[in-house]
C-alpha cells in the first residue's frame, strides 16, 4: 500500500462518518487544517493534520492512517539515546535522528514527525529555547514533545510548564521510553 499524504473533503468525511460539507465546515471554522487548491478551490487535508484532528476530537483513527502517526524524531547525541532507535524501529515507529540542533529544525520541517524527543543535554541549545521555538509555531502545534530531562533533574514540571508533553529521566530504559510514546500517542 503506498502512503496517503493528503486527504479530500469527501476522504475525510468517509472516515469520520459524515457528509463532505461537514468537513468544509470544520475546515472554514478553523478548527481542521487545510488548504485549497489552486482554480477550483478544494480543500486538501494533510494525512498527519486529520489524525489529529480525529485525536484532539476523541475520534478512533483509522488503522491505514495511523501509520502516519508512527513518526519520532529522536534529537540527541548521547549514545545511550541514540541506541534507543533501534528498540523504537524493532517497535515499528519511523525514526529519523538529529545530532544538533539545525538537523533537527530540518528535520522537524521536513519529516513531520508526530513526535518529538528531546535530549534537554543537546550541546550548544538550550532545551527551553527548543520548547518555546515548537510552541510558537502553529505548524508544529500537533507535534507531542517528550523531553528526556537532564541528569539530577528535581524539577521536572518546569519542562511541561514551558512546553513539553511529558518529561522522562536521562536515566529511563529504553522500554520505558517506548512505553511513554505509546501512551502518547494511544497506541
Amino acid at each position: 500500500m503506498s502512503e496517503v499524504n493528503v486527504l479530500t473533503t469527501g476522504e475525510a468525511a468517509r472516515y469520520c462518518g459524515v457528509n463532505f460539507r461537514t468537513v468544509i465546515r470544520w475546515i472554514e471554522r478553523g478548527q481542521l487544517k487545510a488548504y485549497k487548491l489552486p482554480g477550483r478551490g478544494d480543500h486538501r487535508i494533510c494525512v498527519e493534520d486529520f489524525v489529529s484532528f480525529l485525536r484532539d476530537n476523541a475520534m478512533p483513527v483509522p488503522a491505514d492512517l495511523a501509520a502516519a502517526s508512527r513518526k519520532v524524531l529522536l534529537v540527541s547525541a548521547a549514545p545511550e539515546l541514540v541506541a534507543s532507535r533501534l528498540v523504537l524501529q524493532q517497535a515499528g515507529f519511523d525514526v529519523d535522528l538529529a545530532t544538533d540542533s539545525f538537523s533537527a529544525g530540518a528535520l522537524l520541517v521536513s519529516a513531520k514527525p508526530a513526535v518529538l524527543v528531546l535530549d534537554a543535554n543537546l550541546a550548544g541549545v538550550e532545551g527551553f529555547q527548543i520548547l518555546d521555538m515548537i510552541r510558537s509555531r502553529s505548524e508544529f502545534s500537533s507535534v507531542t514533545t517528550l523531553l528526556v530531562a537532564p541528569e539530577g533533574e528535581v524539577d521536572q514540571q518546569r519542562w511541561v510548564t514551558a512546553g513539553a508533553d511529558a518529561v522522562v529521566p536521562a536515566n529511563c530504559d529504553r522500554n520505558a521510553l517506548l512505553a511513554r510514546i505509546n501512551l502518547l500517542l494511544d497506541l
